[in-house]
Formats: structure tokens, C-alpha cells, sequence
């Protein structure tokens, strides 16, 4: 299993919510790594051995959103900063 992050491009319209552009999640998935399009946004998916490193270095032990986002920024070499 790796983890992704999916960042918003386009309004989504979800029940009685709408989800703005820049909107972001992570998770665990089964795909491979890499950078895809996707329904309404774009999903960046690293490897799990990656995550586990890069939390090491931040000294944090559990999952963090945050530090999983900056773990993907670091793995592909890009700033996500302008989709907050």
C-alpha cells in the first residue's frame, strides 16, 4: 500500500457541500507511484517506505496529513504550496 495526496482543482458539489479548489486529502492506496489527473483535481501517490522515512526525519511517529503533503512535495521535487 502507498499513499496519496489529492489536491482539488475544480468545485465539486458533494451532498450540500461544496469543495473549493485547493481542498486536499491523503490516504493509502493500492496504486503505483506516480502523478495522475483525476476526477476534479490531480493525485500524487509515493511509496509507503517513503512516508515511513520521511516521518522518521520529522521525528513523528503516526501519519500526519501535513507531513505526508510535504513528503510528496519533496519526492517529486514540487511546490504544492499555491493549492492552499
Amino acid at each position: 500500500m502507498n499513499w496519496f495526496l489529492y489536491i482539488v482543482k475544480e468545485p465539486i458539489i458533494h451532498e450540500d457541500d461544496i469543495i473549493n479548489p485547493g481542498n486536499a486529502g491523503v490516504g493509502r492506496c493500492s496504486m503505483e507511484p506516480g502523478m495522475m489527473e483525476a476526477p476534479y483535481g490531480i493525485m500524487y501517490v509515493i511509496p509507503h517506505s517513503y512516508v515511513i522515512e520521511y516521518h522518521k526525519y520529522k521525528k513523528q511517529r503516526r501519519p500526519c496529513a501535513s507531513i505526508v503533503r510535504e513528503a510528496v512535495e519533496e519526492y517529486f521535487g514540487v511546490s504544492l504550496k499555491s493549492y492552499n
